[in-house]
């Protein structure tokens, strides 16, 4: 892999970082307990549990997402970027350009 090929993966996957990271305040600040005292009807307290249980889905969806670009960035420069979890054979640049957090490569991910 050519150094301006593994510098846009690099950019590519710092800016998944900052998005995710940005996400997770902005999800963690929706997912915070409302106070007993709060002057919500049944209705909107019942909305905010179901909406506070997607949040905390999308949570784990995201520190895990978040898990795998850092472990990309750990390991980029290295022999082991980009093979496969499963096979060890090469992800196909343009899926890891498209999802750097991916982990298997497209016969894997199946």
């Amino acid at each position: 892999m050519d150094s301006a090929l593994e510098q846009e993966i690099k950019t590519k996957i710092l800016t998944k970082i900052s998005e995710i990271e940005v996400e997770l305040i902005t999800l963690r600040e929706h997912s915070a307990p409302e106070a007993l005292d709060s002057a919500i009807g049944r209705i909107s307290r019942m909305d905010f549990i179901n909406n506070r249980s997607i949040n905390e889905a999308q949570i784990k969806k995201n520190e895990s997402k978040l898990k795998g670009l850092n472990n990309w960035l750990a390991k980029l420069g290295t022999a082991d970027f980009g093979k496969c979890i499963r096979c060890g054979q090469e992800i196909n640049i343009n899926r890891l350009l498209f999802m750097p957090e991916s982990n298997h490569c497209v016969n894997c991910a199946r």
